[in-house]
Formats: C-alpha cells, structure tokens, sequence
C-alpha cells in the first residue's frame, strides 16, 4: 500500500515538473526576442523598476516553494507515516505564513498549482495518520483555500464593475449622440442602438444594486426620448387626418342628422384630446379654431332638432288629444244606444229574438274595441259590462218562450 501511494506522488509531481519545465521554456523564448527587438540596449533599459523586481521576485519565491514541496515529496516517500503528516503540516503552516493576499493576488497561478500539489498529498495520507495532525493539515489547506477564493472572487468583483463600467460608458456615448433633434432625423437607427443596449444589458453580471439603478435610469431616459420624438410624429399624422376629418363634417353638416353629427363630434374631440399634448402651439391653436367652428355647428343644429322634436310632440299631442276626445264622444254615444236597446228588450215578444241578437252580437264586438282603449276608464267598462250581462240574460228568456 506504501509503495503504491508513493508511486501515485511521484508521477504527480514527474507531470507537474514537465508542467513548470514548459512554462519556463516559454518565458525564455519570450526574453530572448525581446533582447533581439532591442538594437541599442543601455544600462537604464536592462534595470528593472521596481514594481516588475518586486513580481519577479514573488514569481521566482512561488516557483522555489513548488520546487521545494516536489523535493520534499521525493524524501517522504520513504520516510514513516508520522514523519510524512509532520511535514506536510510543516509545509502547510510555511504556506499560510508567506502566501498572504497580496501574494497570492500577484502568483494566482502558482498559489493554485500549490494548493493542488498540497491537496494531493494530503488526499494519499496513510490511514494510520494520526487523527490531530491530520485535522491541523486539513484546517490550514482550508483556509489557504479560502485565500485564494477570497483572491478569486476579488477578481470576479473587479470584471464584473469592468463590465459594468464599460456599459455604462457605451450608454452614455449614447445618450450624449442621440438627442431628440438627432432622434427625430433617424428614430429608426436610434431605436435599433436602444434595442441592442437592451440585449446587451441581459448578460451584465447581477448583484450590484447602484449600477443597476444606474442603468435603469439612463436606459429610461434614453427611451423616453425616442418615445417623445415617435409620439410627436404620430401625432403630426393623427393630426393631418383630423383636419381633414373635422372640413367632411362641416361641409356635411347640413345633409345628416343631429344624432349622426353628434357622434362624430364626439369622435373628433376625443381624438383632439389625445394628441393635443404632442402637438406645436400653433398648429393647436388652428385646431382649436376650426373644433370651435364644429361646435357652432352643433349648436345650431341642436337648437334645430329640438325645435323640430318640439313640434313634434305638440303635433303628437294634439292628435291624441283629439283622438280622445273622439273617443269620449263616441263611448256616449253607445252607452245611449246600449241603453235603448235594453228598453227595445225589455217590451219585445218572443218572435224579436233574431232580430234583437244581431243588434246585441254588434254592440258587444263595439264594446270590445273600445274597452282596448286606456281613454275608458274601469268604472265605465264594468257599466257597461253589467248592461250587457242584463240585456243577454233577457234575450236567452225571449229564446226559451219562441
């Protein structure tokens, strides 16, 4: 089993050697076309600031600390189990103490590769590891873990304000182009640069409130400046329409009727209140003229139709009026028929009946048609109903002495 870990870090460590050994021939490839690029070279050019010492330095010290677990590796293969775990947490409290966040922000890569190299080791322990130096290995190689996401997530937090940055950038470039003059000469181009800043907002990073409302705000104004130019034009052709609208009506306003043109005047307002707010103050004044001219027209006709409904009904009036009183004359008239014609029954003899039921058959079917009529009152058709009853009761007597 020992000799089966062993064999596991060795060929680890072969394949991050070869790893280092790559890089490294890079980098020298790399400084030696930059000397050939440099025709005069002088003392200044090969000095280094000190910023680039500094780095170099961190790179060559992260290198050195890689190489050192590696040959550390090589010796505690063969060393016992206790001195292996002693080691390894040796070297893990060394890492914590160099590799402080400003180290590891400027050898990420190498900070990485260490981390890795420290995990593996770790992950082939010997079960037999005593219980307390394992767990202290484990602690330190978590919080050197938890360095490197801090570092790690300072990174992501910087691409991400980047990213944001630049958005913003590109949307005020925007909005300082696209004024409404500049709207108004190619809304359709402006629309499309909105459109693709909206697209463009979906894949921002998340998360950072003050930019959002940032943008939020900016991408509103920016619409609100093509949707103020749209409305405008929108409203120079609803307008155009409405004038030629607003000269059918007056010059037909004298062939329709007043409930027609009240219709369309209605439809006419409402389309002048929904773009009055859009349009130039001259072209509202001239608007609000010839809608005033509409209403005259409204007014005189109105008056006339009253007039015409007055007459109307007065005419209307007055032929119920005489049909009433027709009415009335006529109800007398039968009740005094009704009336004679009960004294003919009551001194006719028996031979009579024929003759008296056709009389009576006649004023019933006339007292039928006049009780429709609202104009005889409830007391006067229960009269006559009562005489009727009478009169056919004496008939049915004639019948029965025949």
């Amino acid at each position: 089993m020992a000799e089966e870990v062993g064999q596991d870090i060795k060929e680890y460590i072969r394949i991050l050697k070869e790893e280092q050994d790559l890089i490294e021939k890079k980098e020298k490839m790399l400084e030696s076309t930059e000397q050939l690029s440099e025709e005069e070279p002088s003392v200044i050019q090969t000095m280094e600031s000190p910023d680039e010492k500094e780095t170099h330095n961190l790179e060559e010290s992260a290198m050195q600390d890689t190489e050192e677990v590696i040959a550390q590796e090589d010796s505690v293969i063969l060393k016992p189990t206790k001195d292996i775990a002693q080691d390894l947490f040796e070297k893990t409290e060394k890492v914590l103490r160099k590799y402080s966040l400003a180290y590891i922000s400027q050898n990420i890569e190498n900070s990485q590769l260490m981390l890795l190299l420290l995990e593996k080791t770790a992950s082939v322990l010997p079960f037999n590891t005593d219980f307390e130096i394992r767990g202290n290995i484990e602690h330190n190689i978590s919080s050197f873990r938890e360095l490197i996401n801090s570092v790690q997530e300072n990174y992501k937090k910087q691409n991400e304000k980047t990213l944001l940055e630049g958005f913003l950038t590109e949307l005020d470039k925007n909005l300082r182009r696209y004024t409404r003059p500049q709207i108004e000469k190619d809304p359709e181009r402006a629309q499309y640069d909105y459109n693709v800043l909206i697209e463009k907002k979906k894949s921002l990073p998340q998360g950072n409130p003050t930019y959002e409302m940032v943008v939020t705000k900016r991408l509103e104004e920016f619409e609100n400046r093509i949707l103020s130019v749209i409305k405008v034009h929108k409203a120079k052709e609803e307008y155009e329409l409405l004038e030629k609208r607003i000269g059918e009506f007056l010059k037909h306003s004298g062939s329709k009727d007043f409930e027609t043109l009240y219709h369309e005047y209605r439809a006419i307002v409402e389309t002048y209140n929904s773009i009055k707010d859009n349009l130039e103050k001259s072209t509202l004044t001239s608007l609000k003229n010839n809608l005033y001219l509409c209403k005259e027209k409204m007014d005189k006709l109105k008056n006339e139709s009253k007039r015409e409904i007055r007459k109307q009904y007065d005419t209307e009036e007055k032929k119920k009026k005489d049909e009433y009183f027709g009415i009335r004359v006529f109800w007398k008239e039968y009740l005094n028929d009704l009336r004679l014609f009960t004294e003919n029954v009551n001194t006719a003899s028996p031979p009579q009946y024929f003759l008296l039921y056709e009389k009576y058959s006649s004023l019933l079917n006339t007292f039928y048609s006049l009780v429709r009529n609202d104009m005889i009152s409830k007391e006067e058709s229960q009269q006559a109903t009562q005489i009727l009853e009478y009169v056919e009761h004496k008939l049915d007597t004639l019948r029965i002495n025949i």
